[in-house]
């Protein structure tokens, strides 16, 4: 079994009289896309500036990609794709140029670095306005902007602060197809902070919630949610049909399914809820409804960090 691409264990940090971080310990698979959770001063920047070297624990064990942040963090931030609380462009200069830049700094290839700005300025609906100083741009085309600079040299793992943010619904939902595509086909470790709860339960595979500089409960989506025989989906759609969601049951995506009118009850298979809404775009459904019928994320959530049971582990 590989190593995880991210490993602490008992990390503790302290900021003053604040105790930010309290023994934290977390394992991330490679290749999942793992949602961090908490509520604000919980510890979560602090464990990204961790992550990447910036700030080093008072106690514990870090790893990221199998490397020591406190003795490695040049290879470390060499091998990940970084978005923080802020977006960090350059406001004077145009988009090109701001990833033009960043290109320049993790020396991409002179001959391919034209091909892969543009590329990613395509893929967010940039492409038109790549010439306009970023001073002049909304809220949610800055997002873009930083998040494309963050894939712009292919990294093995993705740090995402509230990637979300300013986004409208339409570009949240192509973020979120992204983030499982890298993390399907391309074998991405994405590891995201986001009070969203809801692109939390359609896009991650794995889940931790922190409170008070400790994770006080883990795991996949499913067993967070207490259903680890699979989580039960109501789904609405042109082109929903029987043969679809037979053959999705055939391939394993789903345990069973109930039509009903226009829609259908799914329950689905262990660790595949975070994909549903991409298999079954894929298979031809235009998706007008797709929510978990119960025992959503943030109820569970709002009980854990409230001081309800946290013994999912």
């Amino acid at each position: 079994m590989p190593d995880p691409a991210i490993e602490l264990t008992g990390v503790a940090r302290r900021f003053g009289a604040t105790q930010s971080l309290d023994g934290l310990t977390l394992h991330v698979p490679r290749g999942a896309v793992f949602g961090f959770l908490g509520p604000n001063g919980a510890g979560k920047t602090t464990t990204l500036r961790v992550l990447l070297g910036l700030v080093r624990p008072d106690a514990g064990t870090v790893r990221v990609l199998g490397l020591d942040p406190a003795a490695e963090a040049p290879r470390i931030r060499a091998a990940v794709g970084v978005l923080l609380e802020t977006d960090g462009l350059y406001e004077r200069l145009s988009a090109f140029h701001n990833l033009d830049y960043h290109a320049r700094i993790h020396h991409l290839d002179p001959a391919g670095r034209g091909a892969r700005i543009d590329e990613l300025l395509r893929t967010f609906g940039l492409h038109e306005r790549r010439r306009d100083a970023v001073a002049t741009w909304s809220k949610g085309m800055r997002q873009k902007l930083a998040i494309a600079r963050a894939l712009l040299h292919r990294p093995r793992l993705l740090l995402l602060d509230e990637p979300f943010s300013g986004l409208d619904p339409a570009a949240a939902v192509e973020l979120r197809e992204r983030i499982m595509t890298l993390a399907r086909d391309e074998e991405v470790t994405v590891f995201l902070t986001t009070h969203d709860l809801a692109h939390v339960e359609k896009t991650c595979d794995e889940v931790a919630v922190l409170r008070a500089g400790r994770v006080i409960a883990s795991g996949p989506l499913e067993q967070l949610l207490g259903r680890g025989d699979g989580i039960e989906v109501a789904v609405r759609g042109a082109g929903l049909s029987a043969e679809i969601l037979a053959a999705m049951t055939a391939d394993g995506l789903l345990l069973s399914f109930t039509c009903e009118g226009e829609g259908a009850r799914l329950v689905c298979a262990p660790g595949a809820r975070a994909r549903l809404g991409v298999e079954l775009v894929r298979r031809g459904v235009i998706l007008e409804e797709l929510h978990t019928v119960q025992g959503s994320l943030e109820e569970v959530f709002l009980s854990l960090v409230s001081g309800g049971p946290s013994d999912v582990r």
